[in-house]
């Protein structure tokens, strides 16, 4: 490796690093800020950031470029489209149904926890 590619490697991981990083910097205060203040579209504005931050990294770190046609880019591609699937809809899910389960009033979370308390264990 001479150093001129060297040179362009250096400057494409401190890109990518850097667009992460403010990436997830926006993906923070778009939360924290209450900018939006309608969840849906919080919701939909935080999952294009994340698409945009998963395709930075593809490109910028594992070198999945979108020059020519690769099979192993394509797996790659989709396995981590299946994973992210399976992480987000699983997270969906468990925070449903702890809001299912839990979803009382916070006197009322209260009273149950002083009426467990009284058990003793």
């Amino acid at each position: 490796m001479n150093h001129t590619d060297f040179n362009r490697l250096l400057n494409k991981y401190l890109l990518g690093f850097a667009v992460a990083l403010i990436l997830s910097i926006l993906s923070y205060v778009v939360v924290t800020g209450e900018w939006l203040g309608n969840a849906v579209t919080t919701m939909a504005v935080l999952l294009f950031l994340a698409t945009a931050q998963l395709v930075i990294q593809l490109v910028c770190f594992l070198h999945l470029g979108f020059e020519g046609r690769s099979r192993n880019r394509t797996y790659t591609i989709a396995f981590t489209v299946i994973m992210m699937l399976i992480i987000v809809i699983g997270s969906l899910w468990v925070m449903r149904n702890l809001d299912y389960h839990m979803g009382m009033s916070s006197e009322d979370m209260n009273d149950y926890m002083q009426q467990q308390n009284k058990k003793g264990f």
